[in-house]
């Protein structure tokens, strides 16, 4: 993904996190000034699981990073 390959796992994500919340967690990572996870944990932690938050962190990185 950092070499600019693109991947689909919307299918995936769509099975195991509601749209909702894939939404509020995209938008988070768009607003937001820095990818990193650290920060996304302490905003986002109490609401998602780290999983959900990795992977719609590959979403955004896939979708917007190239």
């Amino acid at each position: 993904m950092n070499a600019g390959t693109r991947i689909n796992i919307a299918y995936f994500l769509d099975e195991i996190i509601d749209p909702d919340d894939q939404d509020e967690i995209f938008d988070y990572f768009r607003s937001s000034t820095s990818d990193s996870l650290n920060e996304a944990y302490k905003e986002l932690g109490s609401v998602y699981s780290e999983e959900e938050i990795r992977l719609m962190r590959i979403k955004f990185l896939s979708d917007l990073g190239n």
